[in-house]
């Protein structure tokens, strides 16, 4: 069986998709391929596209038996890239800060935005300690 650990990058995930403001889903033509924790796979692109992924993360609230694992500070970086414009990708954005701030996130990294000449990416890094019975 998976420790609560191993849970933590789904609930965020989920949470993340089924949480997202309807009103942009429709507004930006966004199903469930817009979403993803893989950072690169062979199907084509769908944009705005939003990218969660969980850093490394640290063991916190060690007891003395040291067998389980009672709390751990948890890093996600989240990247929404688009081919059409910036404002778009800073939209997406504001959308997954508040569904994060929502589960009490700390924002590490407000939105840093890196534009090419064919998309447009907004970068957040939000962290949170959570124990082991926390409910997101």
């Amino acid at each position: 069986m998976a420790d609560w650990t191993d849970r933590i990058s789904s609930v965020v995930f989920t949470r993340i998709k089924n949480e997202f403001s309807n009103s942009l889903k429709t507004k930006y033509k966004m199903t469930s391929s817009n979403f993803s924790t893989v950072g690169s796979s062979d199907t084509p692109a769908v944009f705005p596209f939003v990218y969660i992924q969980l850093l490394p993360s640290a063991e916190q609230g060690q007891d003395i038996e040291g067998n389980t694992i009672n709390a751990g500070l948890f890093t996600f970086q989240i990247e929404v890239t688009d081919n059409q414009t910036q404002a778009r990708a800073k939209d997406v954005m504001s959308e997954v800060k508040r569904i994060m701030k929502s589960m009490r996130f700390t924002v590490q990294c407000t939105p840093t935005l890196e534009d090419t000449k064919d998309t447009h990416r907004a970068i957040i890094r939000c962290n949170q300690i959570i124990g082991s019975c926390d409910i997101l």
